[in-house]
Formats: C-alpha cells, structure tokens, sequence
C-alpha cells in the first residue's frame, strides 16, 4: 500500500484512501475533507460530575471501511473552549465516529457512528476512561532501507484515538470501554512509504495486538513490553514461546508513582539500588543518586531487570525536584527478592508508592571498643558511660565509620565522635548501617566470606516526614570485636 501526499485542493477523491499512519497529529490529522457533502457540527461536553470539559480533545473521523482492520482512522481534530464548546466547519460525511478524550481528568466518549443531531449541538456526557500502559521497543534493522528510527504511533485500528511514543520510553494511552486492538507502526509516513515500497507487507508495517478481554471503563491495563518488528511472523507483538527459546529477551521491573493519594506523579526520578549495603562505595564524602529513568504522565515507571543481584533482593529510590532542582518529595519501593526475579520472562508489576516530603538524620557515631561492660563486676562496679565516652573519644577519634540507610542511595563516611548530616532521605522505617570506615578493612571482610553480621551493625530509626530526626550517638563495634565474639 503506497502512501501519497496530498495538498489542499488537490487529489481530493485519492485523498479519502490515505490511511491514518500518514497523518500528521501536530495540527490536524487527515485534515482532507468531503466538499461535496459538508455539514457543520457542535456541541457541549460535559464530565461525569456535571461541570464543563475545557481543554477537551474532540475528534471527528471517517467510518471504517474495508481494509482498514490495520490502521488509524482519518480524522479532523479541535478542542474544547472555556464552556465545553465544540464546533466544526465541515465533517467528512452524513454519518461519521466522533471521539472526545479530556486528559486532565482521564475521561472519555466514543460513539462509533454519530449523525448531526438536526442542526441542534449535541450533548456528550463523559466517561471514565480505561488507562492502557506499556512500553515500546523495536528491532533495529542492519539494512538502510529497513531503518526506521525511534518514532512509532500507537493507535486504535479504525478509530481515531491514537497517539506519538518514542522507542524505549514507557506510554500510557486513555481509551474507551469495549473490545479492542492496538496498532503499532512508525510515525513517519516518508518511513511508511519507504517500507511500503520496499515490499514489505502492510501487515508488517502496522503490527497488531488483541487486548485480551473487554476492557472497563475506569480500567487500569498493565502489558508488554511490545516490540515493533518487520521481522517477525506472527501479528503479536509479545514474543511467543518458540521465539524465546530461540533468543530470551529481557524482563522488566515497573511500577506506579504517586505525589499524594489519588494523585499520578509525572517526572518522578528513578534508581535502582542493588548494592543495598553501599560496599561499592570507597572514596569521596557520600553517594549520589543516578537516575535511570523516570516516570510518565501516568506515573508509571520501567526498568530492565538487572543480569544480577548481589544480595538476597534491590529496591528502587525515588525522588521529585522542584523548580530549584531541589528534593521535593522521596520515596522506596518494597524490597523486590531475588526469588522474584529468577527465570522472569515479562514484565514484574513491584508497587504502588506515594511520595513524602523528604527527611534529615543528625547523629554522631561512637566506637564501642572501650565501652565493653565487664560480667565479673557489680553494676555499681561498672564504669561510669559519660566516662566512657569521653575516654572512647579521645582515644578513637581517628577511626572513621560508613553510615547509610539500607537499600538507598545515602552512605556517608565519617570520623568517629564527629556529628553527621544526611538530608533528602525518604520518611518512614530504616535500618541504619554502619561499619568500617576503611575500604581495605571491609575487602578483606568479605574476601573472607564472613557472614554480614560480622561485617555490618544494624539498628532501625523511624525518619519523619519533612523534619529532622536527632539520633545522638549510636554505637559501633569494630569487626574485630564482633568476630572475638
């Protein structure tokens, strides 16, 4: 199928063949228009909760016809004014599908066939819409007629909600109550054409994937990852079982973000922590966090599933920046075990998390060598713990002692009898981690493969939300110490 462009006033009666992976979605998509057969059209939508749709995206777009199981429907597109209004010049034909899509609030119309209502504006009354959302990858091809580069358009074959994604980036896209496809093809129509032209089928071009079941409105769909490929022989997208015999693609970790209860959180930053007792970190004053993606409008996040996992699980850490670049809000996800992921061949769903306001731990750490209580003597006998650690300072306030929470990205090093600060760190349970201070000393721990207690002290700290907890003077036992006993 060859796909030709038209200009206004031109070609008109070749134009009402072109299919919707040509269009253009900047302005108007399929803007070529029936001149011999225009009616005007208008109406007023309204939410479910009876206030007016502003802002709302309204559709207008040609029924299907044969041969159109595979691509988007030619459409006219406009939005809504101050009051809900919509209104077009001309539509393409007597009967034509008429769609309305209000993003801010996640609601929804579709009416397959519609009619001017007698020269009267309709009435649409919205919808909670279903949110589908995945992600998208493609199989790079190492022939130069064969690129297509990272541009696609996901769609709804024969109707006209569809939208642009970029390979790699996870989607979310709100659709309609019933039984449907998905469309995947590239977004360019130049690379549509190309490929057309080339001899690759249609069918190839614009993959297809049956949404398994009637979806509901309000639904919230979860599937793939899907991949675009000219290659392969079967109009599913996810990989059938001979085909991961023959190559295992990877898995993926993904997850929902929330900035406040019922509140989807866009541009939240994301890492994945896998080296939970911060053992990699060596040198400097602290860690740093190193996003790796981030999530999308539906607060929706993904990660490849790592090749290995040091410990028996990993976490991922959020955090949103505000204006000034600083930490607004922080959160964790659930520890996500090793058990989990072992022979994963999808993508794992981890959690929903609602971001807080982030916290600050000010503490102190004291080594415990000389803190050590001797049985054989009366408590009265015991020497005094303001002596001791005053004695303990003065005596190991060269030692120096890792301090982080487990399963983040916060360690600091510091000296021991000095006072510490580490802010940004998500509110709630932790278990603080502390041992040496030394990069040689824990090497050699554990080359030695000693068990973590006798490597790491733990102990737990409740961190409030937006303020400061102040932990005076926790306690370490040197590794030395901890295997004597």
């Amino acid at each position: 199928m060859k796909l030709i462009k038209s200009y206004i006033g031109l070609l008109a009666a070749v134009c009402a063949g072109m299919l919707a992976c040509t269009s253009d979605n900047s302005g108007v998509a399929g803007t070529v228009t029936d001149t011999g057969n225009t009616i005007a059209l208008g109406g007023v939508v309204t939410r479910t909760d009876g206030s007016r749709a502003v802002a709302a995206m309204v559709r207008v777009a040609r029924e299907p016809a044969v041969g159109d199981s595979l691509v988007e429907a030619e459409y006219i597109e406009t939005v809504t004014d101050s009051q809900g209004v919509f209104s077009f010049d001309s539509v393409f034909a007597d009967t034509f599908q008429l769609a309305v899509v209000d993003a801010e609030y996640k609601e929804i119309s579709y009416k397959p066939r519609a009619t001017k209502n007698s020269g009267k504006p309709d009435s649409i009354q919205l919808e909670k819409a279903a949110v589908f959302s995945s992600v998208l990858y493609y199989e790079d091809m190492d022939e130069p007629s064969m690129a297509v580069g990272s541009h696609f358009k996901v769609y709804m074959p024969g109707t006209p909600f569809s939208q642009s994604v970029f390979a790699g980036d996870s989607f979310s896209m709100l659709i309609p109550a019933g039984e449907w496809w998905l469309g995947f093809c590239p977004g360019d129509p130049q690379i549509v054409a190309r490929l057309a032209d080339s001899g690759v089928a249609d069918s190839l071009i614009y993959r297809t994937w049956n949404i398994d079941g009637e979806v509901k409105s309000g639904d919230t769909i979860s599937k793939g990852p899907f991949i675009w490929s000219p290659t392969m022989e079967v109009d599913s997208l996810i990989k059938l079982e001979e085909q991961k015999k023959k190559e295992k693609k990877p898995a993926y970790l993904s997850g929902v973000v929330m900035c406040k209860k019922d509140s989807l959180c866009s541009n939240v930053q994301v890492q994945m922590i896998t080296d939970l007792y911060g053992f990699e970190f060596v040198e400097g004053d602290s860690t740093r966090f190193v996003m790796q993606t981030v999530t999308d409008e539906s607060g929706r996040w993904f990660l490849q599933v790592p090749k290995s996992v040091p410990y028996d699980s990993l976490r991922m850490e959020y955090r949103l920046l505000d204006n000034e670049g600083k930490v607004a809000l922080a959160g964790l996800s659930r520890y996500v075990h090793a058990s989990e992921l072992k022979d994963l061949e999808d993508t794992l769903l981890v959690d929903t998390v609602e971001l807080t306001k982030a916290s600050v731990l000010v503490s102190g750490v004291m080594l415990a060598v000389n803190a050590m209580v001797d049985s054989t003597q009366s408590k009265e006998n015991q020497p005094d713990q303001n002596s001791i650690q005053s004695d303990n300072c003065k005596v190991n306030s060269v030692n120096s002692v890792v301090v982080g929470l487990k399963g983040t990205s916060h360690f600091v090093r510091d000296v021991t009898c000095n006072m510490f600060k580490i802010d940004n760190l998500p509110a709630g349970g932790h278990d603080l981690v502390l041992y040496s201070g030394d990069p040689k000393v824990v090497k050699t721990l554990r080359d030695a493969k000693l068990d973590l207690d006798s490597i790491v002290t733990i102990t737990h700290v409740q961190l409030p939300k937006g303020d400061t907890l102040d932990q005076q003077w926790m306690t370490f036992e040197p590794p030395t110490l901890k295997t004597e006993k």
